[in-house]
């Protein structure tokens, strides 16, 4: 049986109880982050803990565990699962409240930190690419839902999934209220063209993540591949040299298909190879 930590205790996670009365399950009210540990290291902790913190503060919720408490939990839930390369959540929600919008905001948090084996895609994924389908789905508009916020409440998202799922394709490429390119479901977006490497950027609406920022870095650092960010309509990605998603799970997933267009003639091509390299070495090297 697996263990959590759940409000300043390690349970047993089929034992583990959260009230029905919990904000976040009666409304989304709630933040998370997802990160990855090599070995006995934490990839990366630093900048997920930040992120955590910035969705608080937006949320005005009172996190007062510091990024040193927090990484003892961790590590001690990791030693109590047996964990070797372990994949973790951090959940937090505004917790035990009231039914209706007139409720007291002002209750305490509940936070639970999950721990599992991190499980990584079939090889095959990225030996031969996968495909991506354009959803019909918009991304949330920024104005309505800030995109800083890494929210629980992540309804577009599923729908997106569910997008893809109904049309056999790994994930999707969403679009934002402009018809602009934005990210996936839960992915960053890149495409290169003549050794240039394309990103949009954060005033299109996607949620920044941790992953993507380090794949700009690692071009740049590591690639002497010059990054761009800015505003892209669909046809620039479908006449991409190669395109690739990336997260804390994926890595760098190569593209080889975006609906029926077919990118490098349906091949995986060489930057997505080296970029998933220079990531395990980064790993490594940071942990």
């Amino acid at each position: 049986m697996s263990c959590v930590y759940l409000n300043g205790e390690f349970v047993d996670s089929d034992l583990a109880v959260v009230s029905v009365f919990d904000q976040g399950f009666l409304y989304g009210d709630g933040i998370f982050e997802s990160f990855r540990s090599i070995g006995d290291q934490l990839y990366q902790f630093p900048q997920h803990y930040q992120r955590l913190l910035q969705s608080a503060e937006a949320l005005s919720y009172p996190v007062t565990i510091s990024q040193e408490k927090l990484e003892k939990i961790l590590m001690e839930l990791r030693d109590r699962n047996g964990l070797n390369d372990a994949y973790y959540r951090i959940t937090v929600t505004r917790g035990k409240g009231q039914v209706g919008f007139q409720r007291e905001m002002g209750n305490d948090l509940t936070c639970l930190v999950i721990g599992r084996e991190f499980q990584g895609f079939e090889p095959s994924c990225y030996a031969q690419g996968i495909q991506l389908r354009v959803a019909q789905i918009r991304r949330n508009a920024p104005e309505a839902i800030n995109p800083k916020i890494k929210s629980i409440s992540n309804l577009n998202s599923l729908l997106g999934k569910l997008e893809a799922k109904a049309a056999g394709a790994f994930e999707v490429v969403m679009l934002n209220n402009k018809d602009l390119i934005c990210e996936g479901a839960s992915s960053n977006i890149f495409w290169t063209k003549d050794q240039w490497v394309f990103t949009p950027d954060a005033s299109t609406g996607l949620l920044e993540g941790v992953t993507r920022s380090t794949i700009m870095r690692l071009c740049e650092e590591s690639m002497n591949l010059r990054v761009i960010t800015g505003e892209f309509k669909l046809q620039d990605l479908k006449f991409a040299d190669e395109v690739f998603i990336s997260s804390t799970s994926l890595e760098v997933m190569p593209v080889v298909w975006v609906d029926d267009f077919t990118i490098n003639q349906g091949g995986v091509g060489p930057i997505a190879r080296q970029l998933r390299q220079e990531l395990h070495r980064d790993m490594g090297k940071h942990s």
